[in-house]
């Protein structure tokens, strides 16, 4: 394809040549007449073919002459005119990409900012969604007057401190500690804590506990009083960010692999030395349950609360 820089020069020189040729013929034209003239003049003095004669020979050749101009004109004459309609319609052209060029950045410019707006009204809902969710109570979560509100999923009291509670195993879990899935997992039908909220432990570790606390119910007249069982892995960094030394390092409790439980903090009932926790010590091994030594009276971390299920083990 041949540009119209190329296409212009090569008219242009045409153009000069055409130009160059005319004066040629222009020149010509007027040395014949001239030697018309002295041919015409020499023959009359040798009695040659008449003036008349000759006259209308140059006459013609003028004739022909300014018909060749005629004719240069008029093609130089279209050239331009040619020439002149090409860069108008080239600057139309121009103009017309140009717009449709400036249109298409627009269109883009406008879908790009739509796009912008829909993502941000997506994240500012799903903001919404997330604070609505971490200051509400999941679903199926019990009532009750010692729960003021929620945080991050979590219920708190009045003033605002965190009451731990049993976590819900997630059916995706891996079985990892924290991770136990829901169907590792049972239920303890006869007994939540003082919130209401169920019980969950591994399912061998479950029906031991039942057995144990039949035993204990005949002992006592009345369940062993939960507190804690399984905990998730999310809860044992909360607690452990909140408790410090006093909660185990995440990923650790024997808690997460629903292998745990806590009696409630009542020292007259449960604390060392108590009846009800002397029969625990010496009958929890025979259904699978001690307390470790770890958590016995006079250790560091002592938890009369605490209990584990690991058979064969003794108290």
């Amino acid at each position: 394809m041949v540009d119209d820089g190329s296409a212009g020069r090569r008219d242009r020189r045409a153009r000069t040549r055409r130009h160059h040729r005319t004066r040629l013929i222009a020149a010509g034209a007027a040395v014949l007449l001239i030697a018309t003239g002295a041919v015409a003049g020499a023959l009359a003095l040798r009695g040659g073919p008449s003036a008349p004669q000759v006259d209308a020979d140059a006459l013609a050749l003028s004739a022909e002459l300014t018909a060749q101009e005629q004719d240069f004109l008029s093609d130089r004459s279209r050239t331009a005119d040619v020439a002149a309609s090409r860069q108008v319609q080239q600057r139309a052209a121009d103009r017309a990409a140009a717009a449709a060029q400036a249109q298409a950045e627009a269109e883009a410019a406008a879908a790009a900012a739509a796009a912008a707006a829909e993502q941000a009204a997506a994240e500012e809902e799903a903001a919404r969604a997330a604070a609505a969710e971490a200051t509400s109570a999941p679903p199926g979560a019990p009532t009750s007057s010692r729960i003021a509100g929620w945080v991050d999923g979590r219920p708190v009291d009045a003033n605002g401190n965190v009451l731990w509670v049993t976590s819900v195993p997630t059916a995706d879990g891996d079985g990892s500690n924290g991770h136990m899935p829901m169907s590792a997992m049972c239920a303890i039908g006869w007994g939540t804590d003082q919130l209401g909220f169920t019980q969950y432990l591994r399912c061998d570790a479950a029906d031991a506990l039942t057995a144990l606390n039949d035993a204990y119910r005949a002992a006592f007249g009345a369940s062993l009083d939960l507190d804690l069982t399984y905990r998730s892995y999310e809860d044992q960094v909360a607690m452990k960010a909140a408790l410090g030394g006093l909660a185990a390092t995440p990923g650790t409790s024997s808690h997460g692999l629903g292998l745990a439980l806590d009696v409630q903090e009542w020292p007259q009932t449960y604390g060392f030395g108590t009846e009800r926790y002397q029969w625990l010590v010496a009958n929890a091994p025979t259904y699978g349950w001690y307390a470790p030594d770890r958590v016995r009276e006079g250790q560091p971390y002592a938890e009369y609360w605490h209990f584990e299920y690991g058979p064969g083990r003794s108290s």
